[in-house]
């Protein structure tokens, strides 16, 4: 009974991408000084900060700092 409840929590944190985590850098303009100081931020913490698909690029919410395996 052991693995297979071991085996459950295993599958359910494979599909939930756990090892990987994301938050928006902010909010505004997204102009130099701005990118600048939110990648230096998630930098700091061990992220990258990267365009979200879909977006434009002009507001700092089309961008998010991605932390963990899968960068």
């Amino acid at each position: 009974m052991r693995g297979v409840a071991a085996l459950a929590i295993a599958a359910s944190l494979a599909v939930c991408g756990c090892a990987q985590s994301a938050y928006g850098v902010g909010e505004g303009d997204a102009n130099y000084d701005a990118l600048a100081k939110a990648t230096k931020e998630c930098k700091a913490k061990g992220g990258e900060v990267r365009l979200k698909t879909g977006y434009d690029g002009r507001d700092l919410s089309s961008y998010q700092c991605l932390m963990g395996d899968g960068r």
